[in-house]
Parts: structure tokens; sequence; C-alpha cells
């Protein structure tokens, strides 16, 4: 399916795209591309609900160990297992195995996808489409917040390293 919207990302900034898709109560998958990297959001009724990138970026393991909610260890055992069982995901495995609560799962990927968004945001150039329609898998866990406090939050994380300059 062709896309309904298209454009330049040197014209339109990602938090414009962002937020006409949510004045546009909009369904669909928003795929963004700059160089090599790749970005995907979902949305429901103009809300995003989930996000992905091929950028190297902070997994939810890592971040239930730098809150100190997952020993390091126990990461890594899960890991080392997850080798032998392609397509199993880490954050079902640690629960499953009792290292984690599903709330505690919830809150790392929720942080993850929010990260993701954020770093969406200070891209300057690259290519948008978004294809109407499109859903995420039922299984990922989603996103819920309100999109113009979070490109707020996201604009305001850009500044405070060239405050700190």
């Amino acid at each position: 399916m062709s896309p309904a919207l298209e454009g330049d990302l040197e014209h339109f900034f990602p938090g414009e795209v962002l937020q006409f898709l949510q004045l546009a109560q909009a369904h669909g998958r928003l795929e963004l591309e700059r160089g090599s990297e790749r970005a995907e959001i979902y949305f429901e009724r103009g809300r995003p609900v989930f996000a992905r990138t091929s950028a190297p970026s902070v997994k939810a393991g890592e971040v239930l160990v730098h809150r100190g909610v997952l020993k390091p260890e126990a990461l890594e055992q899960v890991l080392a297992r997850q080798q032998d069982r392609p397509g199993q995901r880490v954050g079902q495995m640690l629960v499953a195995a009792g290292a984690i609560t599903p709330a505690d799962l919830e809150e790392a990927v929720q942080d993850v996808l929010r990260r993701i968004v954020y770093g969406v945001l200070l891209w300057r150039g690259g290519r948008f489409r978004f294809h109407p329609g499109e859903r995420a898998e039922r299984e990922d866990i989603r996103l819920d917040f309100d999109l113009d406090r979070m490109i707020l939050e996201g604009l305001r994380l850009a500044d405070q390293p060239q405050a700190q300059r």
C-alpha cells in the first residue's frame, strides 16, 4: 500500500509531523528514514502507541539493570538462553523466570519507546511516510501518554546538553 502522506524532514520537523497526525486522529504507521537509520511510530486515534528503530538504542534489560530492578547477571543468563530460543523476547523470559514483574517490564519498555520518539524529534533531514491503517503487533507493550507533553519534554531534553556547555 502506498503512503497517504510523505515528505522531506528538511521542510517539516518530526514534531510537526507528529502533531499533524495527532490533530488528524490518525491510525497507522509513520515511517521515518535518515541515511541508513529508520524509525517507525504507530498511531491510534492520533496517539503514538508503539515505536521502534534500526539505530542502536537502549534496551529494556539495560533500563531494568540501571534502575536496580534487575541484576546484571540475571540479564546475562537470560540473554544466553535466548540464543537457543530465537523469537522469544527477553522481557517475557525475565518475567517468566520471576526476575522482574510485568509492571517492571512495562515501565522499562515504555521508557525505551519514549527514548526512541525523543531521538526522532531531534532529526533534521531525512524522509517520512505515513501508512494509514497499519497496526502494531498485539503483543507489543504500548505507549500511553500525551503527545504534546512528550514533544515539550523531548525538546527540553535536547536543550539540556547545550545549556550545560
